[in-house]
């Protein structure tokens, strides 16, 4: 099913610039196209008719309203309301993240999270005995797991290694790889190079029958938690529970309580792991038990010993272009702010900082036509009340994106699909499933959506900046912004009907193969998606 997900993707992508130059940032016409002016002009303006309709209800009336809508292929503006006026993107912020990310550090990146020592294979005495001491080394990576660490140790194992002489070290700070490969201690720039499960632990309940205990587990697994639920599940819908945490005896005690109702489904609540590091050690510790490697020594929290240091094993995670669907189709934010940093750091070297990655992204912008005074950006994940751009602005970069050869297929897959997966896996269902690709944004009072609509040759790209309601009103809100897509796909296959379009074209099928972030719960407690 993959080739037909790459194969979907580069119709609706590449096939309507493969006749075409490449573009520069200043192809977007912010003219509005006239009714008069264009042979769909009567379709244009029903077109007109209907969006305006909407956007006059009394409950859209009386907000912020930004709308963008281009015309894919040739870039002309098809409507417009407050293009050029500044709005908060909340999450939208990712779409120049990604966008960014994939262009300067390259769709194939990897974090790398190491073992280093002293000594390599070569120089030991007994081929199965590595001496310390031994040093781990990360790099950021926010998809690393548990079993991560444990391929670690396979790696060793599958070297013949049975035993470690010497302490095994730990401290999560940033390091240039090249200051480990020198004869003095390697400085260390700051935290969060090494980070389990995004540095959570998720408690997942579920009802049982009423009067009695609930369900609940721990999600990752590890025997560096001990988890102790007083779940009741009682009638109705409803859910009441609480998590609390605290060390003892080399463990994270999770203390669950509360109740939950049997008509619920499930609850899921997240929180922050307050010692890391014990838990990589701990996950370390079990793995070469497991696999039968002895360990004569301690594990320590500090910095590597003085080098040369050698990497003895390696993880290297998944592509830089899966990472970036995991922060846009579910709208991460953790991870959007580590892509940030790290296009920073490559950028203007350690130590990283957020401020690093707006410039970085900035100065990779500039060449394409954006106006840095009509920007700000402040991070990746759009999780602040600082952020301002325009919605034309959106609409530029999606529309350079459209017509990248090099990056258009890679960014295209990152973004949620209509129906099937990401944070719009419950809108545009039916007959538009499958036919709109979207980046949703939302904090309290604000709400954006924007992507592509239709199937080549009739796409659309469109941006809608919602301000100022209340939360009672975000999912109507959210509902006018779908209506206003569902009148805007109305309207593409109505031209395609007119167009007569080409044999090769191909819609987005309802039947692609699900992202790796399609799985939708219930968080509670950490901030991890989009905050509300």
């Amino acid at each position: 099913m993959l080739p037909l997900l790459l194969h979907v993707c580069l119709q609706m992508v590449v096939g309507p610039a493969l006749a075409r130059p490449r573009l520069s940032g200043s192809f977007v016409r912010s003219a509005v196209v006239n009714p008069r002016e264009t042979d769909g002009g009567a379709r244009i303006g029903v077109l007109h008719q209907k969006l305006d309709a909407l956007l006059h209800h009394p409950l859209l009336r009386k907000l912020r309203v930004g709308i963008t809508v281009h015309d894919a292929r040739t870039g002309n503006a098809v409507f417009a309301q407050n293009a050029d006026s500044m709005f908060n993107p909340a999450s939208n912020t990712k779409i120049f993240t990604t966008a960014a990310a994939l262009s300067v550090l390259g769709p194939n990146f990897r974090f790398r999270t190491a073992l280093w020592a002293s000594r390599t294979a070569d120089d030991r005495a007994s081929p199965d005995v590595m001496r310390g001491p031994v040093f781990l080394q990360g790099s950021g990576d926010p998809s690393l797991q548990p079993f991560d660490l444990v391929n670690l140790v396979h790696d060793l194992s599958r070297r013949g290694i049975r035993r470690i002489e010497g302490d095994i070290f730990l401290d999560g700070e940033f390091r240039a790889e090249q200051d480990l490969e020198k004869p003095a201690p390697a400085p260390g720039f700051g935290s969060g190079a090494l980070a389990l499960n995004r540095g959570t632990v998720r408690v997942r309940v579920f009802p049982t029958q009423v009067g009695s205990s609930a369900r609940s587990f721990l999600e990752p697994p590890s025997s560096y938690f001990v988890l102790r639920s007083s779940v009741k599940t009682v009638a109705g819908k409803k859910a009441k529970i609480l998590v609390e945490t605290h060390r003892k005896d080399g463990h994270l005690i999770v203390e669950v309580r509360g109740r939950i109702g049997r008509k619920r489904d499930k609850v899921i609540i997240k929180r922050h792991v307050p010692d890391g590091q014990s838990w990589i050690a701990a996950t370390l510790s079990a793995a070469l038990q497991d696999l039968g490697i002895a360990h004569v020594g301690e594990f320590r929290v500090g910095p590597p010993p003085p080098g040369p240091l050698l990497i003895q094993a390696e993880h290297l995670s998944a592509p830089l272009s899966e990472i970036c669907r995991v922060v846009n189709k579910d709208s991460n934010n953790f991870v959007a702010d580590v892509v940030w940093k790290t296009l920073g750091s490559a950028r203007f070297g350690l130590p990283q900082s957020l401020e690093k990655g707006a410039r970085a992204v900035a100065e990779w912008m500039a060449p394409l036509g954006f106006e840095p005074e009509r920007l700000r950006l402040v991070n990746g994940s759009g999780l602040t009340y600082e952020n301002r751009v325009r919605p034309v602005d959106v609409s530029k970069m999606l529309l350079w994106l459209y017509h990248s050869l090099d990056l258009g297929p890679e960014f295209m897959q990152t973004l949620a699909i209509g129906g099937i997966d990401g944070t719009i896996h419950h809108r545009f269902r039916g007959a538009s499933q499958g036919l709109v690709r979207g980046k949703t944004g939302t904090l309290n009072g604000v709400s954006v959506l924007s992507g592509y609509v239709g199937s080549h040759p009739g796409v659309l790209v469109f941006t809608i900046f919602v301000e100022g309601f209340r939360a009672k009103r975000l999912a109507r809100v959210r509902q006018f912004q779908a209506q206003i897509v569902e009148v805007l796909l109305k309207h593409v296959r109505a031209g395609i009907q007119e167009a007569s379009p080409a044999p090769w074209s191909v819609p987005l099928s309802p039947n692609e193969p699900k992202e790796e972030g399609d799985r939708h719960e219930e968080d509670v407690g950490v901030g991890d998606e989009e905050a509300l």
